[in-house]
């Protein structure tokens, strides 16, 4: 057979095999290096700061929260504590409900943990949320107040016997939720439930700045025909004890 003939002969999955052979140990070459890098704490951290959505925010945070997890103590809480003023940060200032919810989500987890060491830092972060009320998106939709309001109750949860990891001494002062009490004024119903839950958790309501606000809806709702609202307002009344107010009805 002649060379010419040799040329004229067709073999169209010969190159396909010939890549293939090439290009299967270059790709598994290239699929090891990449599996094996892993982001630095800090270039992790600036890849948070940089998130548009809340997908992102919790597929880096869950990344950084396992890189955290293998730190001495020390730097462990410098990381969290850096993790924590972005949340901060995000929830303040970022444009979409969702990820202010999400970065939320977070701080509260890190009160529930005992992540953190100032947890009255994250429930001014809260609160200041929960009572943004003035905003276009609050006046539009209410779950996202509803959702801070809610994740407010829930960080009470670490101070809460048996299961405390914090000591009183780090439970936030009352003033810390003096801006949620005029809230009652004009919330809605399941809102005004959350806040008489988050009121019943406070060591006294004497504070003139709460009591100006929860005592007349106390005393509506010591009258109420409803059995358990009833029933729940007299911690707040033994809460407010000792107020001038109350003293005189």
């Amino acid at each position: 057979m002649s060379q010419s003939h040799f040329s004229n002969i067709s073999l169209p999955e010969y190159p396909n095999r010939i890549n293939t052979l090439l290009l299967h140990p270059l790709r598994t070459w290239l699929q090891s290096i990449t599996s094996s890098y892993a982001p630095s704490i800090p270039e992790l951290l600036v890849q948070i700061q940089k998130v548009t959505t809340s997908i992102q925010l919790t597929k880096l945070v869950n990344k950084l929260q396992t890189r955290i997890w293998y730190l001495p103590p020390t730097e462990q809480a410098i990381a969290r504590k850096q993790l924590a003023d972005t949340l901060i940060s995000f929830v303040r200032h970022a444009s979409k409900p969702a990820l202010r919810i999400e970065a939320a989500n977070w701080l509260r987890l890190y009160v529930q943990a005992a992540y953190t060491s100032q947890p009255e830092e994250i429930f001014v972060t809260l609160v200041t949320a929960a009572t943004s009320n003035n905003s276009q998106c609050y006046r539009e939709n209410t779950d996202e107040q509803h959702a801070y309001l809610k994740m407010i109750f829930d960080c009470f949860w670490p101070f809460r016997y048996p299961y405390a990891t914090y000591n009183w001494e780090k439970f936030p002062n009352n003033s810390v939720f003096y801006p949620l009490a005029p809230l009652l004024s004009h919330a809605d119903a399941c809102s005004q439930d959350i806040l008489i839950s988050i009121f019943a958790e406070l060591p006294s309501l004497d504070d003139a700045e709460i009591a100006e606000y929860v005592l007349p809806f106390a005393l509506k709702w010591s009258t109420d025909t409803n059995p358990e609202r009833r029933q729940r307002i007299t911690t707040i009344l033994a809460l407010m004890r000792n107020n001038e107010s109350l003293t005189s009805q």
